[in-house]
């Protein structure tokens, strides 16, 4: 198995290394070599705004800013900084609520609409090209592997209540 950590100090020790520790190492070595692409995707992204826009796309209605922070995993801070930007970019509007005049709904405009189906269409095509250069069978085994890491991910992460689960 080829691990590929060459920059670790303790390169020489490696051999005596358990395959978990190795795996460790790759996976840091993995992670800090794509970083700066992760970084450059994050800007890209403009810090949130495609993400608001791509839910709003798929909901295809009108949203309070709270169901957009709960759905992003975001503070209404951050939510409404990313609102008020895509507000001037015309990608949005906020209205007031007609039923209940203390909530704002959210809606996207056509523009923004366009710009959440670009980039959509851009990023699959980016991964239809990198599934066709990996091949079917490595596609296949790194969808594999990819969902069972998420379910063990899942699995031995601390649960709301309780810490970790036993077993």
């Amino acid at each position: 198995m080829d691990w590929k950590c060459t920059d670790m100090p303790w390169e020489e020790n490696q051999n005596s290394l358990s395959y978990v520790d190795k795996a460790l190492a790759a996976f840091n070595e993995i992670m800090a070599n794509s970083r700066k692409d992760m970084m450059e995707n994050l800007n890209r992204a403009h810090k949130g705004e495609l993400f608001v826009l791509h839910y709003l796309a798929v909901c295809n209605r009108e949203v309070l800013p709270s169901e957009l922070s709960a759905a992003l995993q975001a503070s209404t801070a951050r939510i409404s900084a990313l609102l008020g930007a895509l507000e001037k970019k015309g990608q949005i509007v906020r209205d007031i609520d007609k039923s209940n005049r203390r909530n704002i709904l959210v809606t996207i405009t056509e523009e923004g609409r366009n710009r959440a189906e670009a980039e959509m269409k851009e990023m699959k095509n980016r991964m239809v090209r990198i599934f066709t250069d990996m091949g079917e069978a490595d596609t296949i085994e790194f969808i594999r592997l990819t969902r069972l890491f998420s379910e063990l991910m899942q699995k031995y992460s601390p649960q709301e209540e309780g810490g970790m689960p036993s077993g």
